[in-house]
């Protein structure tokens, strides 16, 4: 009888054990089933957009916005048809308001122009024009006259005016505004020099920093010169000038502005001229020096700022 039932123990001891290892396995396998695979982890990894962690749970990717486009001004100078100030001073006979015509001239407005008041001693009296200043050559000192009446228009700021020239009682000319268009600022020039005055004025100075003798010059410096022959008989054919007066002519130096204009209609008055004197000394900022196959001729000269009187 004891045998009996001690053998029905250890058959129930058994039989647990068994039991607890199979369910002990299915547990095990369960829990394996509920990891991740570290490879399936890693792939969905790779395909995640970037960012997407940062917008959080449901949210997309926003596509790149276009930028909004920069106005290109020579486009807009091109439909209106505009000329820098100063080509519509050479090319005077396309824009008279006597004959009808009319154009599109463009520059960085100055300041309103005042003149010496005959009434006083030393004093100014405003006029009813503001500069215009030919912001594509002559640093500044290539401006014209223009009436803008009431338009609201400030100083420093790049315009394209729609209108004619019209002589005045005084004898000068002036653009008659009809309409205005505003433009970007003009791009920024590659000079050392401040911008001149406007109105092809002439100061007194020193010497300039760097400069050479004309005559021993290169391309794009500074140089020093004396006018040894009388001023050029039409724009375009340049001043004779040299190192000093009593040397052989060194080039022919055309100042800011100094070309000829179509068809020999030149409609240009005094104050829009230089007017520099034999044997006195300047100094402008040069472009490329150019030469002709005989070396025995003057070189030709563009000077990009205004002339300087050296005393």
């Amino acid at each position: 009888m004891k045998r009996a039932l001690v053998a029905a123990a250890l058959c129930l001891v058994a039989c647990q054990g068994k039991d607890d290892a199979a369910n002990g396995s299915a547990e095990k396998t369960k829990r394996d089933a509920a990891k991740p695979d570290t490879a399936m982890v890693a792939e969905d990894a790779a395909r995640e957009p970037e960012g997407s962690a940062a917008l959080g749970p449901g949210s997309a990717a926003k596509p790149d916005e276009p930028a909004e486009p920069i106005p290109d001004p020579g486009k807009t100078i091109d439909d209106l048809g505009g000329v820098p100030a100063w080509q519509a001073v050479v090319d005077r006979a396309q824009y008279l308001a006597r004959r009808g015509q009319s154009g599109v001239v463009f520059g960085t407005l100055g300041a309103p122009i005042e003149v010496a008041d005959p009434t006083t001693d030393g004093g100014l009296v405003a006029t009813p024009y503001t500069w215009l200043v030919d912001d594509t050559e002559g640093n500044g000192a290539l401006a014209i006259r223009v009436m803008l009446g009431k338009r609201d228009v400030k100083e420093g700021q790049r315009v394209a005016l729609a209108g004619a020239w019209v002589l005045d009682e005084t004898l000068h000319y002036y653009w008659k505004v009809d309409q205005v268009t505003p433009l970007p600022p003009a791009p920024p020039t590659d000079l050392k020099e401040p911008p001149s005055l406007p109105g092809h004025t002439i100061v007194d100075g020193g010497f300039p920093p760097g400069g050479h003798m004309i005559k021993f010059a290169k391309d794009g410096e500074a140089v020093i010169f004396t006018v040894v022959g009388k001023p050029p008989a039409v724009d375009g054919d340049g001043w004779q000038v040299a190192s000093e007066l009593g040397d052989p002519v060194f080039a022919l130096l055309n100042l800011p502005g100094e070309r000829p204009s179509f068809g020999a209609q030149d409609f240009r008055t005094p104050d829009e001229r230089w007017h520099l004197k034999r044997g006195q000394q300047y100094w402008v900022r040069i472009g490329k020096i150019r030469r002709g196959k005989d070396p025995t001729k003057p070189a030709n000269i563009n000077a990009r700022t205004a002339p300087v009187h050296i005393k």
